[in-house]
């Protein structure tokens, strides 16, 4: 095998950085390994202190070679290793989203409470959790203004995983590698003289300790290689979703309700055009099985439930159209396990490395994921699309619980070739053939964060549902949300935070900083519940929050860092003519909340607050009550306290 080039991207004043880093193959687990094969690295420098990395490896033997991946360590040719360089006194510490959201489904549930920790002599892994994350880590200093921020620039068939294992005795370099794997299927098959190409890698050394900060040449980028295509037909930001799900109908839900909902949407909701019909309106296969992928499965004259919507599903889109609203529907990509779908097709269903079905049995009575390596699988997936979007007239989809067959590490495709990530865009494209061009296409994770290469959504969830809505669950939204904007300063799709409505449960405090807290955030805001029965006062505060919250901002956190427990208290959400400035108490006793990190973010000027228009001045600290928030709109671009 020839030796290929290698990475050395090292801060000149603080020693902090990459050096001496090389790809090597990963073969699979039956190959010789005398095989002959070639690996060349491609670097390109993109700006100062980046660059854009790939490794390539040829088959050169006159057999196929099976292969895993790639592994980049240190080059033991190169003094003076290992790889990663970063002082002691700098404290370094690794900001990554799996920090606060670790594995969710298939393998148990991990939820860390930080969104960075200090870089330890622990073997730690970073970029494969169950949900969609963020492929990337950030290492900064706690002591001094520096860091590397690492990612992949593509994700087109292999993920990457970043791996820290410690530091050698005495030295100031740790033990650090990346994974490039191939997933879902066991390895790929080079043919003779063929090339498997890796994904592109991003390094960059910045003058920044902020995370928030750390990834605008990582963002510009991205926007010249195709990340971005979707972004310019993406309806969401002047076309906001109704959802069905949510505060008071959740699963029960019929014609009435659903309709019911327009005249006040219509009144008091411009900005709402998609009235989203979410999850109860399926036939059922048996008490708590409700048709899920499957319920267009075979020859069914009522694929929805006939007592509830005894109109069919064409006729209750067609009412939707009629008033002025788009029509958008609920699928959860999962089928019962008692369903006609899985008896008559047990080769549909999803298997893991010990030959198992994938199943989630809590909820809907027992479900199993499809293997969408079947061909079976991806026609009827066509077909089901052909008639909800084709036949049916449905304009959007939020596709939940769609990141099991994609994103587990313990997933085995019955047919070889396609690996995880080549069939998760596989997927998005069945779904884009038949959707209307300004459709929207949701992905829907139990806690997404932040993955930048769904390149055919509109938005992603990065949050678990407000539910019956209350405080605890608005806590841990905004955590998550905040763990999304660690590297999400850009966002090729959107992100969801889920909806608002009116709850019982919230108390008025707890719901004005729900509200507050959903306008700075932005993103693919949806209105839920039932609106008939709020009074005027209520839907005009709904109707103003959707409107404060614009997904254009560019929203941060000053020292967002290794705090505990709470999300951040200061949000600032900039934009190109106003600023919002949200500050909140997440805790259960008054507290004052001090704004000095945040000098130099928030603009000068008038502020006003925005739900009065009244002037009222920002301070530099603030007492609040518990669970109390405050939220001022400035219209000022000019940076300063």
């Amino acid at each position: 095998m020839s030796r290929p080039g290698r990475v050395n991207l090292v801060h000149s004043q603080f020693d902090v950085g990459i050096a001496g880093l090389a790809p090597s193959a990963i073969l699979a687990d039956d190959q010789l390994p005398d095989a002959p094969f070639k690996i060349d690295l491609n670097l390109m420098e993109i700006d100062s202190g980046a660059c854009l990395v790939q490794a390539t490896l040829v088959n050169t033997g006159s057999s196929p070679l099976r292969v895993k991946g790639f592994r980049w360590q240190h080059d033991p040719a190169v003094k003076g290793g290992p790889a990663l360089h970063f002082p002691d006194a700098l404290r370094p510490q690794v900001f990554a989203t799996e920090n606060l959201r670790g594995d969710y489904f298939g393998t148990g549930t991990v939820e860390g409470d930080r969104y960075a920790y200090p870089l330890t002599n622990q073997h730690v892994e970073y970029g494969h959790a169950e949900d969609s994350v963020f492929p990337g880590v950030f290492i900064a200093a706690a002591e001094a203004p520096v860091g590397i921020f690492i990612a992949q620039a593509s994700q087109n068939r292999l993920f990457a995983f970043f791996r820290f294992k410690g530091k050698m005795e005495h030295q100031e370099k740790w033990l650090f590698e990346i994974e490039e794997r191939v997933t879902g299927i066991s390895s790929i098959e080079i043919p003779p003289g063929a090339t498997l190409c890796g994904e592109r890698l991003f390094f960059q050394i910045v003058d920044t300790s902020d995370p928030q900060q750390a990834t605008a040449t990582y963002f510009r980028h991205l926007s010249t290689s195709g990340a971005f295509a979707r972004r310019a037909d993406n309806p969401l930001p002047a076309q906001r979703i109704y959802c069905t799900w949510n505060y008071d109908f959740m699963a029960d839900i019929d014609t009435e309700k659903v309709l019911g909902q327009i005249p006040v949407l219509k009144k008091h909701f411009p900005m709402v055009k998609f009235l989203q019909i979410d999850d109860g309106y399926q036939r059922c296969h048996a008490p708590g099985q409700r048709a899920m992928i499957d319920l267009c499965y075979g020859d069914l004259e009522t694929p929805w439930d006939p007592a509830r919507f005894p109109e069919g599903p064409k006729a209750v889109a067609d009412a939707i159209k009629a008033e002025g609203l788009r029509p958008a529907i609920w699928l959860g990509l999962w089928a019962s396990s008692g369903s006609k779908m899985i008896q008559g097709h047990p080769d549909w269903v999803l298997r893991d490395d010990t030959g198992a079905p994938w199943t989630f049995d809590a909820w809907y009575g027992g479900t199993v994921i499809l293997d969408p390596s079947v061909p079976g699988v991806r026609d009827y997936l066509h077909r089901m699309c052909a008639t909800v979007f084709g036949e049916w007239g449905f304009e959007g989809v939020k596709l939940d619980f769609s990141s099991f067959a994609f994103n587990a590490k313990r997933v085995r495709f019955r047919h070889p070739g396609k690996s995880a990530v080549e069939l998760r865009h596989e997927l998005e494209t069945i779904f884009r053939r038949h959707l209307p061009q300004d459709g929207f296409f949701g992905w829907c994770v139990v806690a997404g964060t932040a993955q930048p290469f769904l390149a055919q959504a509109d938005y992603f969830r990065n949050a678990v549902d407000i539910g019956r809505g209350d405080w605890e669950t608005a806590k841990r939204i905004a955590m998550w949300t905040a763990n999304t904007r660690l590297f999400l300063q850009e966002a090729p799709c959107l992100p969801n935070i889920d909806s608002i409505g009116w709850s019982a449960a919230f108390d008025e405090t707890c719901w004005l900083s729900w509200l507050n807290f959903c306008a700075i955030s932005g993103g693919a805001l949806e209105v839920s519940g039932d609106l008939r029965k709020l009074p005027e006062a209520r839907l005009e505060r709904l109707s103003r929050t959707l409107a404060l919250s614009d997904p254009s901002r560019r929203v941060r956190c000053p020292g967002l860092g290794s705090a505990r427990g709470t999300p951040p208290p200061v949000w600032i959400a900039t934009g190109a003519a106003e600023t919002l400035v949200g500050v909140f108490n997440w805790t259960d006793s008054p507290a004052r909340i001090d704004l000095a990190d945040a000098v130099g973010q928030i603009p000068a000027g008038t502020a006003t607050d925005p739900w009065t228009g009244a002037a009222d001045p920002l301070t530099a600290s603030i007492e609040l009550s518990a669970h109390a928030s405050r939220l001022w709109l400035l219209a000022s671009a000019v940076a300063s306290l």
